[in-house]
């Protein structure tokens, strides 16, 4: 469960991103009216799911009988990971995908705030592949476990449909009411990140880095220190790195949170085994995420390997703001060269 919500601070930005969103303030279609092989828009799923591009890169998302399915693109090189695609950004895409699919049966119709609270996944193929640049194929199915819960099963495949990855992400709804109220309620600190006056003059460069989409390339940590079987970094979140992810409110997703945990691990794995260029693939996953991360903040990554059977390493991963743990992860990766 989530324990803690803190407030982020509210920009100029804010009115900006309300009028890029037209669609915000029309009455919403049930999406439980959509027919079978309705392709959603983004004007219908934006305002529910409450996250938008770039985070969002689902492509034709689609309603068939029970569940959706939609295509997905590969942004990001997996490195360590001989897969066609990272485990942490098969999380995102799929958690999204299960967002979606959780809106399609949503007791009551309009906005909310999906947030993940835990997932459990297994990689379906132990042998080594190289990323690929086509589609992927993903589907999910949803219900509700409770008044503000629900779990959506989720299964990513590749575009012959070979399955690779099956996901249970865990989520606790809030309608925009109750996640403005809690994020108006938290007593928690937090250190608003400088944000440039919107008159300011840029660089070209700071513009390109505006422009840019950061789910496509790996987080930027700092500070290493290794001690013994054990790994740290650190990094400081800014807006952009939570670009949207729920607007006006900049919170690192967890799926991203969760990649660079995982980058954590196969990292240390290559330490530990003396080869920075020895690569793994994923075999099991489990997740918790207990609060969450804000612009401003600084997210202290770890990870620790706790067990080796074989060429299978597990890894027992956190990620934590000051005292307070922000997700933890136990992931096995089988060493494969």
């Amino acid at each position: 469960m989530l324990q803690a919500i803190a407030p982020a601070p509210v920009s100029s930005s804010a009115s900006t991103a309300t009028s890029a969103m037209p669609w915000v303030n029309r009455p919403l279609m049930p999406l439980s009216e959509a027919a079978p092989y309705t392709v959603l828009s983004a004007q219908e799923l934006y305002p529910r799911i409450c996250v938008r591009d770039p985070y969002f890169a689902l492509k034709d998302v689609t309603v068939l009988p029970g569940e959706v399915v939609a295509r997905v693109p590969v942004q990001m090189d997996p490195d360590a990971q001989a897969m066609p695609i990272g485990l942490g950004e098969a999380g995102r895409h799929l958690a999204i995908l299960g967002s979606c699919a959780s809106a399609l049966v949503a007791p009551k119709d309009g906005q909310h705030f999906y947030l993940a609270s835990a997932a459990r996944g297994q990689w379906l193929q132990p042998a080594p592949q190289e990323r690929t640049t086509d589609l992927l194929w993903a589907l999910a199915q949803a219900e509700y476990t409770g008044k503000r819960t629900c779990t959506a099963r989720t299964l990513l495949s590749l575009s012959d449909g070979t399955p690779l990855f099956r996901l249970e992400v865990d989520y606790n709804v809030l309608s925009a009411a109750a996640f403005t109220r809690l994020f108006g309620q938290a007593k928690l600190e937090m250190r608003a990140a400088p944000r440039p006056a919107d008159n300011v003059q840029r660089t070209p460069e700071e513009w390109a880095k505006l422009r840019q989409n950061p789910y496509s390339k790996p987080l930027e940590l700092t500070d290493w220190q290794m001690d013994g079987g054990s790994l740290r970094s650190s990094l400081v979140v800014t807006p952009e790195l939570c670009k949207g992810h729920f607007a006006m409110h900049p919170v690192m997703p967890v799926a991203v949170v969760a990649g660079g945990m995982t980058r954590m691990a196969t990292t240390l794995g290559r330490s530990l085994e003396q080869c920075d260029t020895a690569r793994f693939v994923a075999k099991d996953v489990k997740l918790s995420a207990d609060s969450l991360a804000y612009a401003g903040q600084t997210v202290v990554f770890g990870a620790h390997r706790k067990q080796v059977r074989g060429a299978d390493h597990t890894f027992a991963c956190t990620a934590s703001v000051g005292e307070r743990v922000v997700a933890q992860l136990d992931v096995t990766f089988t060493r494969v060269d």
